[in-house]
């Protein structure tokens, strides 16, 4: 009994930050039973293994009809992309292209099956001739058509990619020099989930600031290391220097003094003892 051929979507993005959710949508709202494949692939190299595995999966025949969302999802280069659409119309796998669909493998397949034919019997062996030749070259003239057709749609999606690429350069370099900041900037601090816990945990547990934990203990229970508590530490001085509040070096300096060496379970403990004593806590530590 012979396998079942595949509908299969094929979705591309071009960086990690663009999202696959649309083409997706779209793909299943044409085919609700669709199959889909997607990766990233960035277009500066070959290396699209998933492409690769289902043009694999078409050669061996399990595969019907290729959908996608629209042209430039299929390649980013149009002589590479007109010897791949060839070669699977060869093997007899159906192409479309939802936001193209003149461009669907149908369309070239009707285009090289709807030949002009005028019959010749009963004219002179020369005008037969003639007229076979004139027909012949119309017909291939007409695929030809179709192909090119189908090579300049890959080929305006490869153009409008590269446009959209030299304008976004060009509105860099033009920001740069009205004297915008482009990307993160240097001494810019990058604010993450994993450092907003870590300080929480720090202003609420360490002795510097009312709080019941040694240096050790505190960066032990944030997860961190001592460099990063060092770091964390410097980076909440500067905020709180911003708000007005001097920290004491002394105090500080007393505080990192810290010799104490215990377990994470001693320290969870200690912490849970706390939460149910009542204690008065300042803000931050003594201001000068």
């Amino acid at each position: 009994m012979d396998q079942k051929k595949m509908i299969v979507g094929y979705a591309r993005v071009s960086t990690p930050k663009q999202k696959l959710r649309r083409q997706i949508d779209n793909l299943k709202e044409a085919y609700p039973d669709i199959v889909v494949i997607s990766e990233v692939y960035t277009g500066s190299t070959d290396n699209r293994p998933r492409w690769k595995k289902l043009m694999r999966q078409c050669r061996l025949g399990a595969v019907e009809k290729l959908v996608f969302d629209e042209v430039s999802r299929f390649s980013r280069n149009a002589e590479e992309a007109i010897v791949e659409y060839k070669e699977l119309y060869n093997l007899g796998i159906e192409l479309e292209f939802l936001k193209e669909p003149h461009i669907n493998s149908k369309i070239y397949r009707d285009a090289s099956e709807r030949k002009i034919e005028i019959a010749t019997e009963g004219m002179d062996e020369e005008t037969a001739k003639l007229i076979d030749t004139v027909i012949g070259g119309l017909n291939d003239y007409l695929l030809s058509v179709a192909e090119r057709q189908i090579y300049l749609a890959f080929e305006h999606a490869q153009k409008e990619r590269e446009l959209l690429s030299q304008r976004t350069s060009e509105g860099l370099k033009k920001a740069k020099l009205m004297g915008s900041k482009v990307g993160r900037q240097p001494g810019q601090k990058l604010i993450t989930k994993k450092s907003k816990r870590a300080k929480r945990i720090i202003r609420k547990h360490f002795q510097l600031f009312g709080g019941e934990l040694t240096a050790t203990q505190c960066y032990t229970i944030a997860q961190i290391t001592k460099s990063t508590f060092y770091r964390y530490l410097r980076e909440m001085r500067e905020e709180d220097r911003a708000k007005g509040i001097i920290w004491n070096d002394e105090d500080l300096a007393e505080h990192l003094a810290d010799k104490e060496s215990v377990t994470t379970e001693e320290i969870i403990d200690m912490i849970k003892q706390k939460a149910h004593q009542p204690t008065e806590r300042t803000s931050a530590p003594e201001i000068r």
